[in-house]
């Protein structure tokens, strides 16, 4: 393989410190994503941007000059784009007792409020380097504490980092909206100038009352910011709009103190978030599992997006999102991780594998492929910029061994035979932020 001939081209786990401006990298395979892979392909980058995208030959003739990276025996492919996290939770997954999604909450907070100061700002630190080291370039992540901003920075991934705004008493939802109002002001002006976008996270439709959610809409729409929302994620939460019964009124509400505030209701989470208005604002619903076809369809209507997260509502709910049906529908999907309390790993190669599983013989590896990747890059707003590889596009990419890449199953072998601990290159905006030792 010919090594990379520019300037400050080092090997090794971190970055290239700037590198040469211009770069064509060479692979073995190559996963565009939209369009059918190519045997010994090639990619331009000139600064931040792909200009070149295509057979080596063609690539090698036409740029000539260009710095060469050859990563031989390789699958170039975009950058993964993890459209849901808490990088802040730590693990190990929290087994829901009984099945309960309320006891699995109660946990969750239990676990929360018993971790040491600074612990949720290291754990941040730590999953948004491992994200990149297994091939993340982009992510969505929700933060309730602000403490992974400044990790996410430091490694320079792209995506939107959603303030979560949580509240039950509705005599004090103007004061959390302030409060939220002042901290997207901070984080934006510290987030300027990077690849990171600030936004809004109304936690969900249990966990806020009806006048906090009149007051991020109202904010979000002020602030011009994205938003996102769990909704749909277990069957409990249909229960609750639907008759305010079951464990979340039973159990968890008095756990964290709290009284049921007043709420409508509504025959599934999608209706009762449409009649409040929310979804006027096209917000990304996270995991929409128990849903139904009139939900299908007033999220259709709306434009909403959809974060899959198999993993996660495997444990949680025992459920699986109609995905396959979203995607025949045009409803876009993106593929999510969720926290390290609700699966073991960040690695997005196992997210998809989990994808493949549940959803057997109704849906294409290159549609999951596609989910985590483009998919992911749509859901978060980011679709213009990243998510394929294109000229035109932001060079963010990553490469992964190709040895077991199957020419009758490229896709599907890909994804069978890849871990993020594989991943042996990691581009994001055209410079390396991840290099595995001795692998170009």
């Amino acid at each position: 393989m010919v090594p990379d001939r520019g300037p400050g081209a080092g090997s090794g786990a971190g970055g290239d410190g700037g590198g040469p401006t211009e770069r064509l990298l060479l692979a073995r395979w190559l996963f565009p994503v939209g369009r059918p892979p190519i045997r010994d392909g090639a990619v331009a980058v000139r600064g931040g941007t792909i200009v070149g995208v295509g057979g080596r030959a063609d690539l090698l003739a036409g740029h000539p000059g260009m710095s060469r990276l050859d990563l031989g025996d390789a699958a170039l492919l975009p950058g993964l784009v993890n459209c849901h996290t808490h990088l802040e939770l730590p693990g190990p997954p929290v087994e829901p007792p009984g099945g309960c999604f309320a006891r699995w909450l109660i946990a969750v907070i239990e676990r929360r409020r018993e971790q040491p100061s600074g612990a949720e700002a290291a754990q941040a630190e730590a999953s948004a380097r491992r994200l990149l080291a297994w091939g993340t370039t982009a992510i969505g992540e929700v933060s309730s504490t602000g403490q992974s901003l400044t990790p996410l920075l430091r490694a320079g991934l792209r995506g939107i980092l959603y303030r979560e705004v949580l509240g039950l008493a509705p005599g004090e939802a103007q004061a959390r909206a302030e409060a939220a109002r002042e901290d997207l002001g901070r984080m934006g002006h510290a987030a300027r100038g990077s690849l990171l976008r600030i936004g809004l996270s109304p936690h969900s439709p249990y966990s806020l009352s009806e006048e906090l959610f009149a007051a991020c809409r109202a904010l979000g729409r002020a602030a011009g910011v994205p938003a996102c929302i769990h909704a749909a994620e277990s069957a409990e939460e249909a229960m609750l709009l639907a008759g305010g019964t079951g464990p979340i009124p039973g159990l968890l509400y008095p756990a964290v103190g709290q009284a049921p505030p007043p709420r409508r209701r509504a025959p599934s989470p999608v209706t009762y978030l449409e009649a409040l208005g929310v979804l006027e604002g096209r917000p990304l619903l996270i995991h929409a599992v128990h849903v139904d076809a009139e939900d299908r369809r007033r999220l259709a209507a709306h434009g909403v997006g959809v974060a899959h997260c198999p993993r996660s509502n495997a444990r949680l709910s025992g459920a699986v999102a109609p995905v396959p049906v979203y995607l025949g529908e045009g409803i876009r999907v993106g593929l999510g991780t969720d926290s390290l309390a609700s699966v073991p790993t960040l690695d997005l190669w196992d997210e998809m594998r989990a994808a493949l599983a549940a959803h057997a013989g109704r849906i294409a590896p290159a549609q999951v492929l596609e989910m985590a990747t483009l998919g992911g890059a749509r859901v978060l707003g980011l679709g213009g910029a990243v998510g394929s590889l294109e000229a035109g596009r932001r060079a963010d990419l990553t490469a992964v061994p190709a040895g077991g890449i199957l020419a009758t199953d490229p896709e599907g072998s890909l994804i069978a035979e890849t871990s993020g601990e594989d991943v042996l290159l990691t581009m994001v905006e055209g410079q390396i932020r991840h290099r595995r030792v001795g692998s170009a």
